[in-house]
């Protein structure tokens, strides 16, 4: 992500305010979309507003590590009295043993052989890359965090939508019983079942509200907007899988070495434990510098005239160090042993990031796959009710065989539902771990939604 980028998203969480007293209109109109709750939640998220602030502080740590490199300047000065305490007197002298002394110093200092602020510079850069990779890693987990939270909500309100359309079945399934059974046509037991039934399936829709309302009040807390519903979710699958048959495993876990946000981040890590074990091994160097001074002094005595005297200096500046207790040397030992500890991280890093590609890539086209099979569960068991209906009415099944038919085709129902939402959210997963996630991507998993 460039800079120019980055202050685009910047300058649009200033616009938190006005976002505000918009947001609710889309909530109102026919629940909110997914691109709805993402644009809301780059604006308001609070943990991608903390990865913002920190990614302003670290674009000032090459600056700070420049700073060294360049002239120190100082202006000092010292206003006061002195005198003799001893009560002397010199014969040479007429005047008061106290005096005034004033002095001002102009100093400059140019750093001509220093390891030490050398690599001090190459840490700031190392940690202003890191502020970088870092903020993309927040604004790539964004989509994900979204995505997710935002799928949340559909399984529960999926959930309570068939649950619905399964209660109005069982209601009906129980008057028809409580008919046939005052029409001498029909058994106790069967009122009992479907009443027993209609009973387990209130409960379920209790369980499903409150996950419902759970997860509601967690995508409205990331989004700051207030979210009564979101948008329905549609049973219809793609004619394809969402990831073209070109794009195989192979070629993602290419992308994924060379555009991951996550591993570059690790990477810049590991320059920041190399830059930090080079600074402390400087202690270990000589510095020479550069140095020049500008002194004026006064020294006012009563009865006297006010003597000035300035001075000025010029010269170079070594300093060699000797002996620190043996500092310098924990020191370096410290920050080789933290660079080690970066590299393994890196490498977990890595493998870790392999290992959830695989598994991303894997949940998009077995989960299409199983989609699809799930697709045709649903129609087989719909068929299956008919012709269980068809039973009944021929007085060859009973009403515990319509419950049983109803319960398979709702339980088909939702795991495709489920199944497709599990899909999409490892779609969106795949291309946060490679670093391709971006809005138009959103927009395609919108539109199979």
């Amino acid at each position: 992500m460039t800079d120019r980028c980055r202050y685009g998203v910047r300058v649009l969480l200033s616009l938190c305010t006005s976002w505000a007293v918009i947001g609710p209109v889309w909530a109102a109109e026919g629940g909110l979309s997914l691109i709805a709750a993402y644009d809301a939640s780059r604006l308001n998220d609070p943990t991608l507003q903390a990865a913002t602030h920190a990614y302003d502080a670290s674009r000032q740590e090459e600056a700070i590590g420049r700073g060294g490199l360049y002239p120190q300047v100082s202006l000092s000065s010292r206003y006061g009295y002195g005198g003799r305490t001893d009560g002397g007197d010199d014969s040479s002298y007429v005047n008061s043993n106290d005096y005034q002394a004033n002095s001002v110093t102009l100093a400059a200092q140019q750093a001509l052989y220093d390891k030490g602020r050398w690599a001090a510079y190459q840490e700031g850069k190392a940690r202003g890359a890191l502020g970088s990779q870092q903020f993309d890693v927040a604004g790539q987990t964004l989509f994900d965090r979204v995505a997710k939270g935002y799928f949340d909500v559909a399984r529960a309100e999926n959930e309570l939508k068939l649950i619905a359309q399964q209660k109005t079945a069982i209601s009906g399934l129980v008057l028809q019983s409580k008919k046939l059974y005052a029409g001498g046509q029909g058994a106790i037991t069967d009122i009992d079942e479907a009443q027993a039934r209609l009973d387990l399936v209130e409960a379920q829709e209790t369980e499903a509200q409150a996950r419902r309302v759970a997860a509601l009040r967690a995508l409205s807390g990331r989004a700051s907007v207030p979210i009564d519903d979101i948008q329905a979710m549609r049973e219809e699958l793609p004619a394809g899988s969402p990831i073209p048959p070109e794009q195989d495993l192979p070629y993602w876990t290419t992308i994924a070495r060379e555009a991951s946000p996550e591993l570059a981040a690790r990477l810049a890590a590991v320059k920041v434990a190399e830059a930090q074990a080079d600074s402390q091994r400087a202690g270990h160097y000589p510095t020479l510098s550069l140095t020049t001074q500008l002194t004026r002094r006064e020294t006012r005595q009563y009865q006297e005239l006010d003597p000035r005297q300035d001075t000025y200096y010029v010269g170079v500046q070594l300093d060699i160090p000797l002996y620190r207790g043996g500092a310098v040397r924990a020191s370096v030992a410290k920050a080789e042993a933290q660079l080690a500890g970066a590299q393994s991280d890196y490498d977990v890093q890595r493998q870790e990031l392999a290992e959830a590609i695989e598994t991303d890539y894997l949940g998009v086209v077995a989960g299409f796959a199983k989609s699809k099979a799930m697709l045709r569960a649903v129609e087989s068991n719909q068929r299956a009710l008919t012709s269980t209906e068809k039973g009944f009415q021929g007085g060859v099944r009973s009403t515990v065989d319509i419950l049983d038919a109803q319960q398979r085709l709702f339980q088909a129902r939702r795991d495709l539902l489920d199944t497709k939402l599990d899909m999409l959210e490892s779609y969106v997963s795949l291309h946060t771990h490679t670093g391709q996630m971006n809005r138009a991507v959103l927009e395609q998993v919108q539109s199979l939604f």
